[in-house]
């Protein structure tokens, strides 16, 4: 069980500090992002360690000020099992449309082989488009997110 809560605590701390070849180490390359939601500039099924890092990240990133905001600055592991860490983050900061953006995330993250494999995200999306977005379009997913498709 500690080994898996190292890794989330390492990616924790590497998104909070900006360190993105930190983030990228700690991915597998099967890397998969659920954000379990139908409709929003970041929702659906997005697969792949290479869209995460090159399409999500960049994305989100590109919303804000890195100088007013700090990404997951706290976070607390709620419960860890098998190879699933169940945790939530906080960011207080603002956006670059000047926006506060005082986000909680809860995560839900499987990790295989030391590497986080998947990482469910659910957040307050109301707040995401009105304070993070901005112009963004929407990231198309590979596929939307069902229960049904979910394995």
């Amino acid at each position: 069980m500690k080994q898996i809560k190292d890794i989330a605590e390492k990616f924790y701390t590497s998104i909070s500090n900006g360190e993105i070849e930190v983030i990228e180490s700690l991915l597998s390359s099967e890397f998969e992002l659920i954000v379990p939601m139908e409709n929003g500039v970041l929702s659906g099924h997005y697969k792949g360690k290479k869209r995460f890092m090159e399409e999500v990240l960049p994305l989100v990133f590109s919303c804000v000020n890195p100088e007013e905001i700090v990404f997951c600055k706290n976070f607390k592991i709620i419960n860890s099992f098998n190879n699933t860490i169940i945790s939530m983050a906080q960011n207080d900061g603002i956006a670059l449309n000047g926006k506060p953006y005082n986000q909680i995330y809860l995560h839900i993250m499987t990790i295989e082989e030391g590497k986080i494999i998947r990482l469910i995200e659910a957040f307050d999306s109301s707040l995401a488009n009105s304070s993070l977005w901005g112009d963004s379009k929407q990231l198309i997913p590979d596929e939307d997110f069902s229960l049904k498709n979910f394995s």
